[in-house]
């Protein structure tokens, strides 16, 4: 059995069936959730104690729970991501196109309103990531998928240009790959650290894992 929820629709339901699990309280159900059944038994381990044994009252609960996938608020971009999560090795054959959604995805889950640009004739980027507050700022941000040969400097200067010409708050290029030693040695500094971000494939899966740790909620 496999379900896939968002963590705040869990949460809710799990409300609603916690007198399944009365001796126990509910968030920590959100971090080690294990159904298993066998002969007809329905065991849950729930943050490393001890087995609860259900009657058919808890199996309904799992029914309910396995569901709730249809209506919770996980999409198409948030499997890719689940997906990437389980097999870190599935980033670095990526399409472009699902690597730009699942960059936005991410960026929108740290609170930026992300507006893509067209799939053709970007004009040397991919999206504007704006981050509202007091005082508004809007940066840029390129996506580049890789296998084999790393970003090299050549792009990261047209970047560069592109966020002077727009008057941007600063840039990001994000990789599934890696960088060039001339790219990390000239723009990894400090020089450049409140103006251009070079997110590797590496920083892209502690992102990956980041969103999942927020947002989603899984089991088998």
């Amino acid at each position: 059995m496999k379900f896939i929820v968002s963590s705040s629709v869990l949460l809710k339901n799990l409300q609603h069936i916690k007198s399944v699990v009365a001796t126990n309280p509910i968030v920590p159900i959100l971090e080690n959730f294990l159904f298993r059944i066998q002969d007809g038994t329905l065991n849950i381990q729930v943050d490393d104690k001890k087995p609860l044994k259900l009657n058919e009252i808890g199996i309904t609960a799992v029914i309910i729970l396995n569901e709730l996938r249809r209506t919770s608020q996980i999409d198409e971009v948030d499997e890719l991501i689940l997906e990437i999560y389980k097999d870190n090795k599935k980033i670095q054959s990526i399409h472009h196109y699902d690597f730009e959604r699942i960059v936005r995805k991410l960026f929108v889950g740290l609170g930026y309103n992300v507006t893509p640009t067209k799939r053709t004739r970007d004009g040397g980027y991919d999206m504007i990531a704006v981050q509202e507050g007091l005082i508004p700022t809007a940066h840029l941000i390129e996506c580049k998928t890789r296998k084999k040969a790393p970003l090299g400097i050549e792009l990261v200067e047209r970047f560069l240009f592109k966020i002077n010409e727009l008057k941007a708050s600063s840039g990001v290029i994000i990789t599934n790959f890696r960088f060039s030693k001339e790219v990390i040695k000239k723009y990894a500094t400090k020089a450049y650290q409140h103006y251009l971000k070079l997110i590797d494939g590496q920083e892209l899966l502690t992102m990956v894992n980041s969103y999942v740790a927020r947002f989603l909620s899984y089991s088998l």
